[in-house]
């Protein structure tokens, strides 16, 4: 064990004189001193010395560990925390301060049940419910599944469904359980489109083979997934995705294809299991189509596509809803044309680029084509009457553009309200023609 000389032999100020108490017990950590017993901790077993009566005051289970009629006396052995968890948490537990970020919080939730510290057990339980975002909505469901924290659960799950498509587009989808994965696919509320779905299933497949040290083949993915395969609604899918996508992987007999591609052609014909019915959720969101710029101009190389200039709108809404997609005006020609399109969302107050918006992607346009889409990977949460700054950048052919911009469009109760747009750090070059917005920037899609 580490020992300290006193101030008294040193002959110099001591240590202690002009610290807190939280100081001195951090200062006391960190610096081993008087430290009486050693952990072995994560999977390189590196030694992490603490003081047991200190640990003892802060938990119960320290207090039995070392003061119980079984103490132990030894080095105590913890391999399913890593070191710097470990050493965080013995931090908090000395001067009560922790700093909690998305990287920690699962670790520091985990060791605070493991040694009933209720206070840091509960400041990660709220940190977790205030950051839900569609990237972590699984990791989050999983771990307040394991945990068996319900309300926690219940927030994560209640995210996910109202942001189905981002959300199984996230890569922690592959994290949930089977029983987690169940619950999400084959709920009515989920927002989604089916599509979505049927990839996450694709995804999980996969990685559950690979956990469970299985080969990558349809059969195996088949045998993971069980009856959950049965809540993928694939008579709600295009037929040609249906064709392309699905019916390769096998997850499906012969006369499930027949009953599914039956049924498509006559809807009145059963296709039991499986649900042919649009979920509640998607029914009670509607896509709407924002068009700003009223009239094509129809003189040709009016509007250069070139990637030294960006094109920009800023526009806010009237209420929550989530954006798409936007629209491109291109060449009305003969020939098909290819662009490079790169833009992203900045908060005009931040001049920050919103998480989820940037797109990069080449798009060929066919011949006779007014307008070409660009969706974004997931859809973008967008809050009620706040601004946002959309740039584009477009590298092709000179193409058509916009006349008469529209300030104030509405659609039924909702509407989008278009501004100047902001500059920004991010832009290459401002457009000369900008308008209300870039005169490229046709419209945008919501789903409200």
């Amino acid at each position: 064990m580490a020992t300290c000389k006193s101030s008294s032999q040193t002959g110099l100020d001591s240590w202690q004189s002009s610290k807190s108490l939280s100081e001195c017990l951090r200062y006391s950590l960190e610096n081993k001193m008087f430290t009486n017993v050693t952990f072995k901790v994560g999977r390189e077993q590196k030694s992490i010395q603490a003081h047991r009566q200190f640990l003892g005051i802060r938990s119960g289970v320290f207090e039995a560990m070392f003061y119980g009629p079984l103490a132990e006396q030894g080095e105590i052995v913890i391999p399913e925390v890593e070191h710097d968890i470990f050493e965080q948490f013995l931090r908090y537990l000395y001067t009560d301060d922790v700093t909690m970020d998305g990287a920690n919080v699962m670790g520091l939730l985990y060791v605070s049940k493991k040694y009933d510290v209720k206070i840091l057990e509960q400041k990660c339980l709220t940190y977790l419910s205030s950051s839900i975002t569609s990237d972590n909505a699984c990791v989050i469901l999983e771990q307040a599944h394991v945990f068996d924290e319900q309300e926690l659960k219940e927030k994560a799950l209640t995210f996910i469904l109202e942001n189905g498509d981002a959300a199984l587009k996230s890569s922690e989808v592959t994290d949930l359980c089977h029983e987690c994965l169940v619950k999400i696919i084959q709920a009515e509320e989920l927002v989604a489109d089916e599509q979505s779905v049927f990839e996450a299933v694709v995804a999980w497949s996969e990685s559950a083979c690979r956990k469970q040290n299985k080969d990558v083949t349809h059969e195996n993915r088949h045998q993971v997934l069980g009856e959950a395969i049965k809540h993928v609604r694939f008579p709600l899918l295009d037929q040609k995705y249906f064709a392309k996508n699905v019916v390769p992987t096998n997850f499906l007999t012969d006369a499930e294809k027949l009953k599914i591609l039956t049924h498509c052609i006559c809807p009145d014909e059963s296709v039991s299991p499986f649900n042919a019915n649009k979920r509640i959720g998607i029914i009670r969101r509607e896509k709407i189509i924002i068009l700003r710029l009223t009239n094509i101009n129809q003189r040709e190389c009016i509007c250069p596509c070139s990637s030294n200039a960006d094109h920009g709108i800023m526009f806010s809404v009237n209420q929550d809803a989530s954006l798409l997609e936007f629209q491109l005006y291109c060449p009305k020609s003969r020939t098909t044309a290819n662009y490079d399109v790169s833009t992203f969302i900045t908060d005009p107050t931040t001049d920050d680029v919103i998480e989820g918006s940037s797109v990069t992607k080449s798009v060929s346009v066919a011949a006779e084509t007014t307008i070409y889409h660009v969706e974004f990977p997931r859809p973008l949460k967008l809050s009620k009457d706040k601004k946002y700054n959309l740039i584009v950048n477009i590298d092709g052919p000179d193409s058509l553009c916009g006349e008469l911009d529209r300030y104030t469009v509405h659609n039924g109760s909702f509407v989008c309200t278009f501004f100047d747009y902001q500059k920004s750090k991010h832009i290459n070059k401002p457009n000369r023609r900008t308008g209300v917005g870039g005169v490229q920037v046709s419209g945008l899609m919501f789903l409200v």
